[in-house]
């Protein structure tokens, strides 16, 4: 008996992990609002995708109409829709469920297990180029998408590798990771070193890294967001952090961040979950910050205006 399997939200995260591990014959049922729903009903999930397009007519629910406990609960929403999603998906989630959110920074790690309790959270990371595009349809770009998963305390268990089966498919690469939180953290800092760098300085990492002085503003975000880091107890290993110097440096990248790119749209950006967390955080450990602070202020401006 396969593991029922509940994908919280259809976007170009959630609908593309979800869209393959439903391809290769998992029990997936997806949690949408009522225009996505409608929008899949005419269409279908459809994946634009450099490994190989697929449309699938996907199972779908919409919150008030779960029926019973799902096993593996994926979520994939935008940080600040994180208390909107769990009220949706509260009542799929029974003793046995394991949620495995993929959501960026890791404040919800803390929110989702006082709400569900320690037990029912995993760690969780994912790795991919994906958009929607007008038309709803999921466009994946660039290397074979990556889903990491672990128990928070670190270590293989049975239930972590029963897990990493569920939830894999042909179109990306699970990983059953030892030391999730790490990984997360690597990813936490190269998130707000690139939105930092572009949301402060309004380009692409190859616009910043061009210029004079560019290459030494990006290494300086990076150190603060990997100093914070080690102080919290996950310092990134010398090739982890040669890697997201040399990716955030390169002077013809046209590399930018989902921040900026919302930002430009006018739309909400996930300042205080990929910036002002780390911020708070670094200045509890006593770890200047002077460029993340800054961003934090120009977003905190940012978010206010729109709201105005």
């Amino acid at each position: 008996m396969g593991s029922r399997i509940l994908v919280v939200g259809a976007g170009a995260v959630g609908g593309y992990f979800g869209a393959r591990m439903a391809s290769a014959g998992h029990d997936v049922t997806f949690l949408v609002r009522e225009r996505r729903l409608q929008q899949l009903r005419a269409g279908g999930l459809c994946l634009i995708s450099s490994i190989g397009n697929v449309t699938i007519t996907p199972r779908m629910v919409t919150a008030g109409g779960m029926e019973g406990p799902y096993d593996i609960i994926l979520l994939s929403v935008k940080a600040y829709s994180l208390m909107a999603a769990m009220n949706d998906f509260a009542p799929a989630v029974g003793p046995q469920t394991r949620i495995v959110p993929l959501l960026n920074g890791m404040q919800h790690l803390d929110i989702l297990a006082d709400r569900f309790g320690p037990a029912a959270v995993m760690g969780g990371t994912c790795f991919i180029v994906s958009m929607l595009d007008a038309q709803g349809r999921i466009v994946q770009t660039g290397s074979l998408p990556r889903l990491s998963i672990g128990d928070r305390v670190g270590g293989d268990t049975p239930v972590t590798r029963s897990i990493a089966e569920a939830l894999s498919g042909s179109g990306f690469e699970t990983v059953c990771s030892t030391h999730i939180l790490q990984d997360m953290w690597d990813k936490w800092v190269l998130l707000a070193a690139l939105g930092s760098i572009c949301c402060l300085m309004r380009g692409t990492v190859g616009d910043v890294a061009s210029q004079p002085a560019g290459q030494a503003f990006a290494q300086a975000v990076i150190h603060e967001c990997a100093s914070t880091a080690a102080a919290a107890g996950y310092p990134l290993r010398d090739a982890t952090l040669k890697g997201t110097v040399s990716l955030l440096t390169k002077t013809d990248s046209t590399l930018t961040s989902s921040m900026f790119r919302d930002l430009l749209q006018d739309a909400p950006v996930e300042a205080q979950q990929i910036i002002g967390d780390l911020v708070r955080r670094a200045c509890a450990l006593q770890i200047p910050t002077p460029i993340l602070d800054l961003t934090d202020l120009n977003l905190r401006v940012y978010e206010q205006q729109r709201h105005a």
